[in-house]
Order: C-alpha cells, then structure tokens, then sequence
C-alpha cells in the first residue's frame, strides 16, 4: 500500500490534470488522524469547491477528471440528495486504484457556504501536501454525518480543542441545526460507549 504522502501527491495530480482552479482540503479520517486522534481509516476524504462546478454542475467537472486519469484509476460520480439530507447531501467523486495500491479517494463537492469557509480556513500540518480542515469544522462535519465513528470523532476532538475552538464549535453546530446533537454527545458516555443509530443505513 502506498504512504499517505504519496497518495496526497497523487491525489493533487489527478484533480490538477482536469485542468481547473480548485480549492482543496483534507477530512475525514486523515484529517482527524493529522489532529492526534488515533483511528483507522480505508479512504482518504477531500472536500472540494471549483468555480466551474458551481457554473457547469459536478458532472461535467467529473467527465473531464475521468478523461484525464491514468488507466490504473476507475471514477464514478455518486449525485447527493436534492434536498438537504445531511452527509447525503453532497455530491461525491470517487477515484479507485484499480491495482489496489492506493486509499480510495472521495472527492467531497462543497454545496454550503460553510463547507467553503471550511476549506479555506483549513490550514497546512508538516508533512502534509495539502492543507487540513481545522477541528470544529472537521467536528461540524462529523456531528452532520452522524454515524458511530463520527460521534466518537466528535468526542475525540472536543478533547484536543481549546476553548475558543469549543466555542467556535458550539456556533458551528446552532448554524447547522445540530446544537442538541452536540450537547448530547457531550454529556453521553465514553465514545466506545456510543450506540450506533437505529436508523443508520445499511447500504
């Protein structure tokens, strides 16, 4: 498997060959990991904004991706919800190493206002190409996807912030509707205590 760091720079490679301005940090896991939270993670999450996908729509940026990856690499543009359906609302392109030697690569397209602030305040880690999403907009994004791993996350975080980021958090939350989300995973038990939603879905 290939290191993180040659996966970043493969990464800005591809989303460079489609030949567009792009503006680009890391989530997800590796971005929780680049925090000092200890965790696995089987992709590697981008959000992503591109003045041309907001003129011409996410498709027509993914087919010139697609057009211009190495063979190697297979894509396919998975649409979000047309309403806001939280994680699902996004639209999201993922990139797989047909060899097998790379994470899959998801390409997260920013559709909020704050998902744009979040990427332009994210800021640079040593020893990582790309710049990181900062945690309480990387909590915020958690707290709106949800899942066990998310809250756990959340929790995690909160424990590194200082108080001006748990702050900035609480604000992030009341803008996104998930101020009691917040307030309960905060006051619930230990993250390997938190029970996975009855609603979650499978697939």
């Amino acid at each position: 498997m290939k290191s993180i760091e040659d996966t970043l720079k493969t990464a800005k490679e591809l989303i460079n060959a489609a030949g567009e301005q792009v503006e680009i940090a890391l989530a997800g896991g590796i971005a929780v990991l680049s925090h000092g939270v200890e965790r696995t993670t089987r992709d590697v999450d981008f959000y992503l904004f591109a003045k041309a996908i907001q003129e011409s729509g996410s498709a027509s940026f993914f087919e010139r991706l697609r057009a211009a990856l190495p063979e190697r690499f297979a894509a396919r543009l998975e649409k979000g919800s047309a309403a806001d359906a939280g994680a699902f609302a996004n639209d999201v392109i993922f990139i797989e190493d047909r060899l097998g030697e790379y994470l899959r690569l998801d390409l997260i397209i920013a559709r909020y206002k704050w998902e744009l602030e979040a990427i332009r305040s994210a800021r640079p880690v040593p020893g990582l190409l790309l710049p990181v999403i900062t945690k309480p907009y990387l909590a915020a994004m958690k707290l709106r996807a949800g899942s066990y791993q998310d809250a756990a996350d959340v929790q995690e975080l909160v424990r590194l912030m200082s108080e001006d980021e748990k702050e900035e958090l609480k604000r992030l939350a009341r803008r996104l509707g998930r101020e009691r989300n917040l307030e309960r995973l905060l006051a619930g038990p230990e993250p390997d205590e938190v029970h996975e939603p009855a609603n979650e879905r499978l697939y």
